[in-house]
């Protein structure tokens, strides 16, 4: 009976995982851990890049719709459309206008197409993007009314501001990614429109002119 116990507690002592089974499914585990985390950290970071660039590209849809509203409303304009910050720049295109020289924010006063206001859009108290909105001349009317113009706006993060010597123009590129990419000098959303006032004496002149730098010679313009 005694030989008997013993025996049972040889098997017993022998029973379960050795330290190198252990070790094996540590390590098994550690490789599958770190073939998943670099694509659920790209899948994230991607996310976010994506719901930021969204974001951006509705703040820039809403500028240029306050834009297109005031044309709509007609009358001397001229006023709102500073009230607006829509600045005029000397470029012949909206699309050679420079980058940001400085970003403002939101109570202060827009005085160049170079300034870019910022925005908190989820109330939090800090700024979440930079809106610069801007037009060229274009062509103005007998009471120096501008009847057709380009806007552009764009729309950059604001962390930003940490390179504002030298921001970009063109819009950062979208794609899988770990990281902030190239936000922190390209802006997030690039929209250029022309807008022509429509309901006024001899806007098909203006539009024409505008369109192809040289007064139409099929139509009474005078």
């Amino acid at each position: 009976m005694f030989h008997h116990s013993k025996k049972n507690e040889s098997k017993d002592s022998q029973s379960g995982l050795t330290l190198i089974e252990c070790l094996v499914a540590i390590v098994v585990t550690a490789l599958t851990v770190s073939a998943v985390a670099p694509v659920a950290i790209f899948s994230v970071a991607t996310r976010v890049r994506n719901q930021r660039t969204e974001q951006a590209l509705q703040l820039a849809q809403g500028e240029l719709d306050k834009v297109r509203l005031t044309i709509e409303q007609g009358g001397d304009y001229t006023a709102r459309l500073t009230e607006l910050n829509l600045m005029v720049s000397p470029a012949s295109t909206a699309v050679n206008v420079a980058a940001p020289s400085r970003f403002r924010a939101y109570s202060e006063s827009i005085d160049s197409f170079t300034d870019a206001r910022k925005i908190d859009s989820d109330n939090d108290g800090d700024s979440d993007f930079a809106v610069q909105l801007f037009r060229t001349a274009g062509i103005v009317d007998t009471t120096s009314t501008p009847v057709a113009f380009e806007v552009g706006v764009r729309v950059y993060d604001a962390r930003a501001e940490d390179n504002v010597a030298s921001l970009l123009t063109d819009s950062s590129s979208l794609g899988f990614t770990s990281g902030e990419g190239d936000v922190n000098r390209r802006p997030l959303a690039v929209l250029y429109t022309q807008v022509t006032q429509g309901d006024r004496a001899g806007a098909l002149c203006h539009y024409w002119e505008r369109s192809t730098g040289s007064s139409p010679t099929t139509l009474q313009c005078s």
